[in-house]
């Protein structure tokens, strides 16, 4: 359980494609048991950390940028059709997510363009991520139950894989990072 080995040569691209896709491309799809409702106002977050090995270079950007529910099925955007007793949720981001993920693209866009010309290599670390833990619902009967995540950065790509596995076992992630 968890990423599956066919998705990492993407997952190794993500990095260098988020500071270039649109951001009406990128989709986040759950397929989770037709029992689960995510509470109300949830939603995944894309978690961009990015921090210069030399802090005078530019400032850190430590953010969360959420998604909203955007269409239940996932048929139109060819996912497979979910198997009977599940169904898929999409996520995008609204209009104002997407002017900020603009905004740190141009950003770091800039900052490259800055050190290249100085023949500076820059430097230091980039990480990424999808929170969906306050999807989860508390109700512990349904633990066991299959929670799968897709994720696409470009519509002509499609979705892939991103993690699978148990409600249980987001539960115990989240209280990792906490």
């Amino acid at each position: 359980m968890g990423i599956p080995l066919t998705s990492v040569p993407r997952l190794l691209k993500l990095p260098d494609q988020l500071l270039t896709l649109n951001p009406a491309e990128f989709k986040v799809a759950v397929q989770l048991d037709d029992r689960m409702s995510p509470p109300a106002g949830s939603s995944p977050t894309l978690d961009i950390n990015i921090h210069p090995k030399n802090p005078a270079d530019y400032a850190p950007v430590d953010r969360k940028i959420p998604m909203q529910l955007s269409v239940s099925s996932g048929a139109a955007l060819g996912l497979d059709r979910a198997d009977s007793g599940r169904r898929w949720l999409i996520y995008s981001f609204p209009a104002s997510s997407q002017a900020e993920l603009a905004s740190i693209q141009t950003q770091f866009k800039r900052i490259k363009a800055d050190n290249d010309a100085k023949g500076n290599k820059g430097g230091g670390t980039f990480t990424v991520g999808i929170s969906q833990e306050s999807m989860v619902i508390p109700d512990n009967k349904l633990d066991g139950t299959r929670w799968e995540t897709w994720l696409q950065t470009d519509a002509n790509d499609g979705f892939f894989e991103l993690w699978s596995g148990t409600v249980a076992q987001i539960k115990a992630q989240a209280k990792k990072t906490k």
